[in-house]
């Protein structure tokens, strides 16, 4: 005797359609497909989800949509079943409205403020970067003045033993300093606005 799920069965294997094909085109998970060929109908939801998958089938293979369906009333007594779970479920595509996308575009942009200002926080933070790379540690001359060469960040300002000092775009600055007779305690500070400062003390020797 036919049922439903041998006529559907039949006549998708003979236009060549494969069980993926079928649940592809019809939007539903291949086993679906097979539960409903197989009669398995214990395994699918309720009658009312069943009874729309077996007209869509029926439709799409081009078959008698009502006799199909007087032959799945016949083959399943939904009195046997009054309280069936869903066993399985139609993939849901998931939807990406224009709503969304200006929600996920605004949550970037207050993301990305949030970065900058802790960032910028951190900045201020932090004391400048100071490279003093002239004169040496502890160093003795019989010169009377020495010249300090060093480095550090741009828009820096250097003072040594209290003068202001020049800072090129790259953030180099010299300067020549007397020395006085004996030992000289040469501090050079480099600051920032709000920012913690930087010092290096160098010890200088005028011997003559």
């Amino acid at each position: 005797m036919a049922t439903v799920g041998s006529l559907l069965l039949a006549e998708r294997e003979k236009l060549g359609i494969s069980t993926a094909k079928a649940a592809r085109d019809l939007v539903v998970k291949e086993e679906i497909i097979t539960a409903i060929e197989n009669g398995q109908y214990q395994l699918l939801p309720e009658p009312a989800f069943v009874k729309g998958i077996i007209r869509s089938y029926g439709q799409y293979l081009n078959l008698d949509v009502k006799h199909l369906l007087a032959l799945y009333r016949r083959e399943f007594d939904e009195a046997l079943y009054p309280n069936k779970r869903l066993v399985l479920e139609t993939p849901k595509k998931p939807k990406f409205t224009s709503g969304r996308l200006v929600n996920l575009t605004f949550l970037l942009i207050i993301i990305a403020f949030v970065i900058y200002i802790i960032f910028q926080y951190l900045s201020i933070l932090q004391a400048p970067k100071l490279k003093v790379t002239n004169p040496q540690d502890d160093l003795t001359t019989t010169i009377p003045v020495v010249q300090v060469i060093g480095q550090t960040e741009k828009e820096t300002t250097i003072s040594i033993d209290g003068q202001l000092v020049p800072v090129d775009a790259e953030g180099n600055f010299s300067y020549q300093l007397k020395l006085n007779d004996g030992q000289n305690i040469i501090e050079i500070i480099a600051s920032t606005k709000l920012s913690p400062k930087s010092k290096v003390t160098k010890i200088v020797r005028l011997s003559r």
